[in-house]
């Protein structure tokens, strides 16, 4: 009797165990899925502001594993020598360099990805380069910082490094339908104007702030 309690516990451990494992896995699924939704709008947004979409691309070359950008920016590990992301698939994690594609008026190019902190690390002494000057010479670090800041003039703001020159035209025009989508703060950054810009408009449109979503349709 004694044998057939302790299989009966172990089962229902071990069963336990697998609920809560399963649970688990389910909560981080979900919150992969919205990063992955604010992510698309954010890229939406820039999209609007600067007339280019942006795509990070990472195809494991071991496994074939196709990366969401999400999955790729997770990846990095924030090493500014280490221009590599890790595949998200549990049985390869396999590191390799992906790519940041963006099309622009019917054309398309690409150029390696960085991630936020390896962008950051090569814009010391670059800060006199024009917009223009600086996606034609430095084209990895100007997209990235794109990708990841909204602007190169925005990644120079994070490391204490003013630039001087303006990158978006008449952004407030272009930021109207994102308003309440995304939150204040990231539309501040990705346009390059203040949040409290942001917030005024906003509220002068009746618009109300954005909040997480708690379930994915």
């Amino acid at each position: 009797m004694g044998g057939l309690h302790m299989r009966m516990g172990m089962s229902l451990g071990m069963r336990v165990e697998q609920s809560v494992e399963q649970k688990l896995e389910q909560r981080i699924e979900k919150r992969l899925r919205l990063r992955q939704r604010a992510f698309a709008l954010r890229m939406e947004l820039v999209q609007a502001l600067r007339g280019e979409r942006y795509v990070p691309k990472g195809d494991c070359p071991r496994c074939n594993k196709k990366m969401t950008p999400v999955e790729i920016i997770q990846g990095f590990n924030r090493d500014p020598n280490d221009f590599t992301t890790r595949c998200s698939n549990r049985r390869c994690r396999h590191r390799f360099a992906p790519i940041l594609v963006w099309h622009a008026n019917a054309v398309r190019a690409e150029a390696p990805f960085y991630c936020a902190a390896q962008t950051l690390a090569q814009l010391p002494r670059k800060e006199t380069l024009s917009p223009e000057r600086f996606a034609r010479e430095q084209q990895a670090v100007y997209r990235s910082a794109i990708v990841h800041y909204g602007g190169i003039g925005q990644a120079f703001r994070k490391i204490g490094i003013a630039y001087a020159f303006k990158e978006v035209a008449d952004p407030k025009r272009k930021i109207k339908p994102f308003l309440g989508k995304l939150p204040d703060t990231v539309i501040a950054e990705c346009a390059d104007v203040s949040v409290y810009a942001i917030r005024k408009m906003r509220k002068q449109l009746r618009i109300a702030r954005y909040t997480a979503p708690k379930n994915l349709n």
